[in-house]
């Protein structure tokens, strides 16, 4: 019996992907979220709900990577023990590549 394809991995590693760059965009737009905290204080503004907005999206996006399962290996993708690696390209695991 052959060991699948790369191919065959295709939608799951698009998956793989994708959840990476939402984190990713998150991640890059920090300093937005920062000028817009210093322009709602500046005006005398609550920034509560912005906070609050901001730790979800930042949680469920590094959940919705965390939990992605590498399609060979069956292990998760992005975290080797106990830690979140955002910039791996591979499985933590076997080294399969998410991009091709």
């Amino acid at each position: 019996m052959t060991a699948p394809s790369e191919d065959a991995f295709s939608d799951v590693l698009r998956k793989i992907r994708t959840s990476r760059n939402r984190l990713m965009v998150c991640f890059l737009t920090f300093p937005v979220y920062v000028y817009a905290v210093g322009r709602l204080v500046g005006q005398g503004q609550d920034i509560t709900w912005l906070m609050l907005a901001y730790m979800a999206l930042y949680a469920g996006f590094g959940i919705n990577m965390s939990v992605r399962r590498c399609p060979r290996c069956h292990e998760q993708f992005f975290v080797k023990k106990y830690f979140l690696n955002p910039f791996r390209r591979t499985c933590a695991h076997c080294g399969l590549p998410y991009t091709q």
